[in-house]
């Protein structure tokens, strides 16, 4: 009789690789959503700054205009005084 033990064979199992879930992917999603809401909001606050330059470069037109007109009002206001004095020294004075 001889000793022989039956040969045995052993089988590894390997598991398959597993396909990446959403779940995988959340920290990438969860930034590109968090940059994309910072130049969204980036982008608001420029155009809110442009916005706001325009509307002081108008009004700084507009002061200047004003100060013209009333340099012209200032000099037809004396003009009219000067003439009213004149007048009234002609005439001999209003209270005399």
């Amino acid at each position: 009789m001889t000793d022989a033990t039956p040969a045995t064979t052993q089988t590894v199992v390997v598991a398959p690789q597993a396909r990446s879930t959403w779940k995988d992917w959340l920290p990438v999603i969860s930034l590109l959503v968090i940059v994309g809401g910072v130049l969204l909001t980036a982008g608001g606050v420029l155009r809110q700054v442009n916005d706001n330059t325009l509307r002081i470069d108008k009004l700084e037109i507009r002061a200047d205009q004003r100060d013209v007109q009333l340099g012209d009002l200032r000099m037809q206001m004396a003009g009219a005084n000067a003439k009213l004095d004149l007048l009234v020294n002609r005439t001999g004075g209003a209270g005399k």
